[in-house]
């Protein structure tokens, strides 16, 4: 399960990276004022944005088969990022969606990219959290030592059952 993260943040990393290098080529012909590369632009950011959403989704998933299936406690931080990594990606498709909208219209305006820039840099401030998560010293994916074990007289927190294994998956 571990390589699975590794990959999984390997793979939002790559993509995110695309995004970045998209967003500079919409700035760019936006101040040379090159509509039609504008567009062009335009279309190849939200591609890689959905790219972008899609490393969230299948990142979450495995996270979420590692908790259930290992319970382990760390991992609910990463999940907890991967919330707000959705909640900024739906910002920036709200922002696409604003300049996509201006560009068809006539001109889009400067204050829209600059937003667009903001609601990136906050995006990208998400994977790095989740990224600090997973590679600097606090990998989740070890079991949590500070828990009580049955050996310490408390109950055995590996052989609880999940609450959503209790129910055998259902909701």
């Amino acid at each position: 399960m571990d390589l699975m993260i590794r990959r999984d943040i390997r793979q939002l990393v790559c993509d995110a990276q695309k995004v970045k290098r998209a967003l500079e080529m919409l700035e760019q012909d936006h101040e040379t004022w090159a509509r039609e590369r504008q567009q062009y632009d335009l279309k190849e950011l939200i591609n890689h944005v959905n790219r972008l959403e899609s490393d969230v989704s299948i990142m979450q998933s495995d996270c979420m088969s590692i908790s259930l299936s290992y319970q382990q406690v760390g991992i609910w931080q990463v999940l907890e990022s991967l919330h707000c990594a959705f909640g900024a990606l739906n910002t920036l498709f709200g922002d696409l969606k604003k300049v996509r909208t201006e560009l068809s219209n006539e001109y889009i305006q400067p204050s829209d990219l600059k937003q667009l820039e903001i609601d990136w840099g906050r995006f990208r401030k998400t994977v790095a959290q989740i990224q600090e998560y997973l590679h600097n010293g606090q990998n989740c994916l070890k079991q949590d030592h500070s828990l009580p074990s049955s050996e310490q007289g408390g109950n055995d927190w590996r052989m609880q059952p999940h609450p959503f294994q209790e129910k055998r998956g259902a909701l």
